[in-house]
């Protein structure tokens, strides 16, 4: 029996965070979720997982904020990231605006707009698992 792949979801509506958990667990994903930045480096201490789900726009530091801390740290700079947005702008540029000034960092292994598509949805994900396999 193989284990179900683990997701973090790091964002700070509610709504999503349930939305987001519920339907990533009712397709055999284990789920974690953190409401910003901070708490999910909280959770990533106890809940391995093989990736993660941020929002961009939060109180304190910015989910893409958190993309860069993550890369710079040994424990998590591999884990996949899907940068989950509602601003145009992002979407647009994958991301690569705010991080051109973050010299060698990776960028997102996924941008999905809001609302989430739920296919979509799955399908960045699952390309990410079956890649990771």
């Amino acid at each position: 029996m193989t284990l179900p792949k683990k997701i973090l979801v790091v964002d700070d509506d509610a709504d999503t965070v349930e939305y987001l958990t519920t339907f990533l667990g009712d397709h055999g994903y284990e789920t974690a979720a953190a409401s910003d930045s901070r708490s999910a480096l909280t959770v990533l201490q106890d809940f391995a997982a093989d990736t993660i789900l941020v929002d961009v726009l939060m109180p304190g530091r910015s989910g893409l904020d958190l993309l860069v801390q993550l890369r710079r740290d040994p424990r998590w700079q591999n884990v996949p990231i899907v940068v989950v947005t509602g601003s145009d702008k992002i979407l647009e540029d994958d991301c690569q605006s705010y991080l051109g000034s973050h010299q060698g960092i990776r960028g997102p292994d996924g941008v999905l707009g809001k609302p989430v598509d739920p296919a979509a949805l799955l399908a960045v994900v699952g390309h990410i698992m079956s890649e990771a396999e």
